[in-house]
């Protein structure tokens, strides 16, 4: 049965909320699941790309090489759910910051185990970015068991036999995680900095 496991990363940037959720499926399938709009509206909500501040000024700062961030909308039944994508890679990651939340991110994970050598299992990382421990405890009781809810019925839209959690468990869960730095966390700073951080 497939379970969340969450905890809270503190690297040399800020800290994580880390929700990690073994997935046996193959990466394949999983980030077809994960980037697809239609798909995403089983489990979190519809998203629009490309459709951004029209506000007239073309004017990119060329002073960079950096690519400018590419919006995203979430549909949500009652409002939209504005943000960008900072980064993305296919089959590995997605990070965003979203108006309501901050940083969010997911990085798929080759997971070990005999499923894994067959290449039908993923880990699913998830993070939530905050500035400090304090931030990243109070975003975590805050947020921590929606997006709990939401890794849960993205493994059941995958056919998965997913673990029950019932809102005062998840909060219980969330209020209290354990802090963890980013060398005893096997590397895993945040989502996007990848073991090398």
């Amino acid at each position: 049965m497939t379970e969340t496991s969450p905890r809270l990363v503190t690297w040399e940037n800020g800290t994580d909320l880390v929700i990690e959720l073994p997935v046996a499926r193959d990466i394949e399938t999983v980030w077809n699941a994960l980037t697809d709009s239609g798909s995403a509206g089983a489990w979190f909500a519809p998203f629009r790309l490309g459709e951004g501040d029209d506000s007239g000024d073309d004017s990119a700062d060329d002073s960079t090489d950096e690519p400018s961030a590419l919006p995203i909308t979430f549909e949500l039944e009652d409002a939209d759910l504005n943000g960008s994508v900072l980064s993305c890679e296919e089959y590995d990651h997605v990070l965003l910051e979203l108006e309501a939340f901050g940083v969010v991110g997911v990085r798929l994970v080759p997971a070990g185990g005999e499923a894994a050598d067959a290449g039908e299992e993923t880990l699913l990382v998830f993070t939530h970015t905050a500035a400090d421990v304090d931030s990243a405890r109070a975003q975590a009781a805050d947020f921590g068991p929606m997006w709990d809810t939401h890794l849960r019925l993205f493994a059941r839209s995958l056919g998965l036999d997913v673990a029950e959690a019932t809102e005062p468990e998840l909060d219980a869960a969330y209020a209290d995680l354990d802090v963890e730095t980013a060398d005893s966390a096997g590397g895993f700073p945040s989502v996007i900095a990848g073991d090398d951080a």
